[in-house]
C-alpha cells in the first residue's frame, strides 16, 4: 500500500475544511481509513506530524516576502509581490494577503479529530513487543503535543482576525457552515487554560533526550508551551486588547517568570555568538526555545543576497527607520545632526546591527559591498536595493551559487521562540503592571530593567545597561527600541506596532542614499521614500468574502 505524501494530505485537508466538500475519511493514507489510523502507532505518529506540519515559518513565506516588508523595518523591492497590499491601500476582503483562515481551521480540526481518535487507545495487538512500554510513552505524549498545537493556531488566528470562532470537537460540514465567532477574550483565556494545564508537572517533558525513543528535535516541550503562555498574556493585557489593566500584566509578568525562574531547569541561556540562534544548528542552540525546521535550501539566499553577489536576487532591504533605531556603542541615539556620527554612519554602533544589516562598505564574503550610486550593488543596477541597505539576519553565508561551489544549500531552522523574547515580555509586563522599572518583590524577583539588561549584557553585544531611576514613559519608549533591534526579522514588528496601537507612528519609511567621490570618499544622506496611509481598520485583518459567503454568521471586523 503506498502512502499518501504529507504535502499532498495538507493540501487536501485544506480544501475539504470550511468548503462545500465532506472532510476526508482518511488522513495520511489513500488505503487506510481513520478508524484504522489508531491500529498503528506509527501512523498515529504520522498524523501527529501533519499537524506539526502547519506551523510557521517566514523565510519569504508570506507572499513571496518577509512580513517585516509591511513593516517600517523593510521594502520589498519586487512591487508585484502581495506584500504590498498591506500598505499601499490595496488591501481588502477580495484582495488577501497572508490569509491563513482556512489552513489553521484544517490544522485545528485535523489536531480534534486525533485528541478524539487518539483517547484511550492502548495498541494491545502489540503490548507484547519489546519496545511497547517506550512506544506507549510516547503516544501518551502526543495528546499534549497537539494541545499545544492547537492552542498555537488559535492564537495565530486571534492576532490576525481578533473574534474567531472556537472548535474543540469534530464538526459536520453543515455545523462548520453555521459557526457564529467567539470573543478573542474566550478564545484566549481557552488557550491559556490549555498550555497551563499541558504544563504541569509530569506532562510535556523538559527535553526529550532521556526516556523517550524518540529524540527529534523541534518537538514541543514544556518550555515551548510556557514561551507561548508568555506570548498571549503579553498580547492580551496590551493596549490593542484591553484597557490598561494592572492584573493582566502581572499575569503576564508571571508567564514569563515560568520559564526564567527556572531557566536552569529548563536549559536556556542568552548565548554570546548572535549568528548561532540564526543559522544551520540554531535548533540546538541553548537560546531557542522552538524552532521549526525547513530542510536543506538555498531558496532564503537566492532570495535575500544583494543583487551584484553572484545568484543574489534581492528582496529584503532594510529601512533606514531600522537601522536609525541601533543605539551608538555607548548607548547614546545615533543623529543624523552630529556630523562624525553622519559622516561615518556605521561606525562605533551597537553590535547587532552588523549581524542584522548588510550595509554599504561592509565585509561580504572577503569584499566590501558596493552599494554606492553606480557600485555593484547600488542603483542603477536592476532590482538593486531601494533603501541602501540588504538583509544579513538568517542568511547563511557559507552558501554560494557561484559556479562550480559545492555549497548551495543548507539547513534553515525558523526561530519561534526564544529566552531572549521572554525577558522582554517580561520587562514590558513589569513596567506596565508596576510602574517603576526597579520595582521588585517576592512575587517578581527580577526588576523589569534587570531584564533588559541581561539582554543587552550578553557577550559580544556588550550594550551598557539602561541606568537605574528611568521614569515609566522613557523605560517603554526605550524598550520597545530594544524589541524592535533585539528581534529585527524574527516575525514580531508587525505585531508588536498593532498590539501597542502604534500604527500611526510608522507612517514614514526612509532610505539612505549613498554617494561615492572621486577622491573614494563615502557621502550619506537619509531620504523620505514614501508615506503610508495608516487606518484603524488595518489593525485586523479582514475575514475573506469567500469564508463569509460560506457562512455568512462570521460577519467582518470594523472597517472592512
Amino acid at each position: 500500500m503506498k502512502l499518501m505524501k504529507l504535502k499532498h494530505i495538507a493540501l487536501l485537508m485544506s480544501v475539504c475544511i470550511l468548503s462545500g466538500c465532506d472532510f476526508m475519511d482518511c488522513d495520511e493514507s489513500n488505503d487506510y481509513q481513520k478508524e484504522n489510523i489508531f491500529t498503528s502507532f506509527e501512523r498515529s505518529k504520522k498524523m501527529v506530524t501533519n499537524i506539526y506540519s502547519y506551523l510557521p515559518q517566514d523565510f519569504c513565506n508570506t507572499e513571496g516576502a518577509m512580513l517585516d516588508a509591511a513593516t517600517d523595518d523593510a521594502v520589498h523591492v519586487y512591487k508585484s509581490s502581495a506584500i504590498h497590499y498591506f500598505v499601499n491601500g490595496t488591501w481588502s476582503a477580495n484582495r488577501l494577503v497572508d490569509d491563513v483562515w482556512s489552513e489553521y481551521y484544517t490544522a485545528i480540526r485535523a489536531a480534534n479529530l486525533y485528541l478524539k481518535e487518539a483517547e484511550g487507545q492502548t495498541f494491545e495487538d502489540w503490548e507484547n513487543a519489546e519496545k511497547y512500554k517506550d512506544m506507549m510513552k510516547e503516544f501518551n505524549n502526543f495528546p499534549y503535543e497537539v494541545r499545544f498545537l492547537r492552542a498555537f493556531y488559535y492564537f495565530e488566528l486571534i492576532k490576525r482576525y481578533h473574534d474567531v470562532p472556537l472548535v474543540t470537537t469534530v464538526l459536520t460540514q453543515d455545523e462548520v457552515n453555521s459557526l457564529e465567532r467567539e470573543s478573542c477574550d474566550l478564545v484566549a483565556d481557552f488557550i491559556i487554560k490549555e498550555l497551563t494545564e499541558i504544563t504541569a508537572e509530569g506532562k510535556l517533558p523538559i527535553t526529550y533526550t532521556e526516556g523517550f525513543a524518540s529524540k527529534d528535535i523541534g518537538r514541543i516541550t514544556r518550555g515551548a508551551a510556557l514561551a507561548l503562555k508568555s506570548r498571549v498574556t503579553l498580547y492580551m493585557a496590551s493596549p490593542l486588547y484591553s484597557e490598561d489593566n494592572a492584573r493582566k500584566w502581572k499575569k503576564a509578568a508571571s508567564a514569563a517568570y515560568e520559564i526564567i525562574g527556572n531557566v536552569s531547569e529548563l536549559g536556556y541561556e542568552l548565548v554570546d555568538d548572535l549568528t548561532a540562534q540564526f543559522r544551520k544548528v540554531n535548533n540546538t542552540c541553548a537560546e531557542v526555545i522552538l524552532a521549526r525546521g525547513v530542510g536543506e535550501t538555498g531558496d532564503f539566499e537566492k532570495a535575500n543576497f544583494p543583487m551584484g553577489v553572484e545568484g543574489g536576487k534581492t528582496s529584503t532591504c532594510p529601512t533606514q527607520n531600522l537601522v536609525d533605531a541601533f543605539e551608538m556603542k555607548d548607548g547614546s541615539k545615533f543623529d543624523w545632526n552630529d556630523p562624525t556620527m553622519a559622516a561615518n554612519p556605521y561606525s562605533n554602533r551597537d553590535p547587532r546591527l552588523a549581524r542584522t544589516v548588510a550595509y554599504n562598505n561592509m565585509n561580504w564574503c572577503g569584499a566590501p559591498l558596493q552599494i554606492w550610486e553606480g557600485g555593484a550593488n547600488g542603483l542603477p543596477l536592476t532590482n538593486a536595493t531601494t533603501t541602501g541597505y540588504y538583509l544579513y539576519k538568517y542568511l547563511n553565508p557559507n552558501i554560494s551559487f557561484v559556479s562550480g561551489s559545492t555549497t548551495t544549500k543548507a539547513q534553515h531552522n525558523w526561530v519561534l521562540f526564544r529566552y531572549a523574547e521572554i525577558l522582554l515580555n517580561y520587562a514590558e509586563a513589569m513596567i506596565n503592571a508596576f510602574g517603576n522599572p526597579d520595582y521588585a518583590d517576592t512575587d517578581y524577583p527580577m526588576t523589569a530593567r534587570e531584564a533588559v539588561n541581561k539582554v543587552r549584557a550578553r557577550g559580544k553585544v556588550e550594550m551598557p545597561p539602561y541606568p537605574a531611576g528611568m521614569g515609566k514613559a522613557d523605560f517603554i519608549e526605550r524598550l520597545k527600541n530594544e524589541r524592535r533591534v533585539e528581534l529585527a526579522f524574527e516575525g514580531h514588528r508587525f505585531w508588536d506596532v498593532r498590539r501597542w496601537k502604534d500604527l500611526d507612528k510608522t507612517a514614514d519609511i526612509y532610505g539612505v542614499k549613498v554617494i561615492k567621490d572621486e577622491a573614494g570618499k563615502f557621502e550619506y544622506s537619509k531620504f523620505l521614500m514614501e508615506t503610508r496611509n495608516m487606518t484603524d481598520n488595518l489593525y485586523f485583518y479582514p475575514i475573506s468574502n469567500t469564508e463569509k459567503y460560506k457562512n455568512p454568521n462570521l460577519g467582518q471586523n470594523p472597517g472592512w
